[in-house]
């Protein structure tokens, strides 16, 4: 199986080295200065599991020959028309796409461009970043990937998400081939946009939100209007699966902030809108009142218009 990862950053770079470690064929779709930093130093994973360094095969747009068999799209939400474009030499009549994107607006999307039938879902959970050298530096211990079909996908990609796991079982990423993929990325959306939502609107982490007079009440509030999103779409989340997210969510201690605070504070463009302003319509259109949800839409907002009114 031909797997090609468009992109080679924190996410397509970690589960892509991993991929090539337990032996699969991999190719990563990337840029020029990507491809030389590659190309000088290998992929290299610095983990808590043990650092490691692997081979990458790289490739440009414009040098692809033939379609690929998988395709793991790994870029940000609001890059996801330009990332459309560069896999469009890669997509043959039986290549089926799994990105592994927060929320679930970009699904809609890549129904669009390719067909319901050639799109999967997948996603992934681990604290990562890149760092200016190119590794790929994992900030945590823990790193899951899930995938599986939506209603629609063929099922010829069936034994291409088997093998997938397999290969994902073979390294020390925990892996899981889902029954029910819709109802996973639902869950995910109902704590990621709590998370995000309220570390973007007050600028702290969880801990310190908690701490204040009103902070754990706002918390709850934001929860409680994203997971009646959740229910009203007909995907209510399994409580065992959301016990990590409202431990997150209710711990004074904890450290955690959405990876969007960090670009939002670093100045850069944000996921908001795929996220917290997606949950903020998705509860509006159920009739829910979007609480919280409200206010850090407004402050997202607020800081993309300054960004790109200084920007010019």
């Amino acid at each position: 199986m031909k797997i090609l990862v468009l992109g080679a950053g924190a996410i397509g770079g970690y589960f892509g080295a991993r991929l090539v470690q337990a032996g699969a064929d991999v190719q990563f779709l990337v840029r020029e200065r990507r491809c030389a930093q590659l190309r000088d130093r290998g992929l290299v994973v610095k983990s808590p599991m043990g650092d490691f360094t692997v081979p990458a095969k790289t490739v440009l747009r414009e040098q692809i020959e033939s379609p690929a068999d998988l395709l793991l799209l790994t870029c940000k939400a609001y890059d996801l028309d330009t990332a459309i474009d560069a896999i469009g030499p890669a997509m043959g009549p039986s290549t089926h796409v799994l990105p592994l994107l927060n929320g679930l607006a970009h699904l809609d999307t890549l129904r669009s461009a390719f067909g319901a039938a050639r799109v999967a879902a997948g996603s992934v959970g681990i604290p990562a970043t890149l760092t200016a050298d190119g590794d790929v530096l994992q900030l945590g211990a823990f790193h899951r990937i899930s995938f599986g079909v939506l209603p629609g996908t063929s099922v010829d990609v069936l034994p291409k998400l088997q093998a997938l796991r397999d290969f994902f079982a073979a390294t020390p990423v925990t892996v899981e081939l889902a029954e029910d993929m819709m109802l996973g990325l639902w869950e995910k959306f109902v704590g990621l946009a709590t998370l995000a939502a309220m570390t973007c609107l007050m600028r702290s982490s969880a801990g310190d939100i908690l701490r204040t007079d009103e902070g754990a009440a706002l918390m709850a509030e934001a929860f409680d209007v994203c997971d009646r999103a959740a229910r009203a779409a007909g995907h209510a989340p399994r409580a065992a699966a959301m016990v990590p997210f409202k431990s997150m969510l209710t711990d004074r201690a904890s450290p955690m902030m959405a990876s969007m605070l960090r670009d939002l504070e670093g100045g850069g463009r944000t996921e908001g809108e795929h996220i917290v302003g997606d949950m903020l319509a998705r509860a509006r259109a159920a009739g829910i009142d979007p609480g919280p949800l409200r206010h850090a839409w407004v402050h997202l907002q607020a800081a993309e218009n300054r960004r790109q009114r200084e920007a010019r």
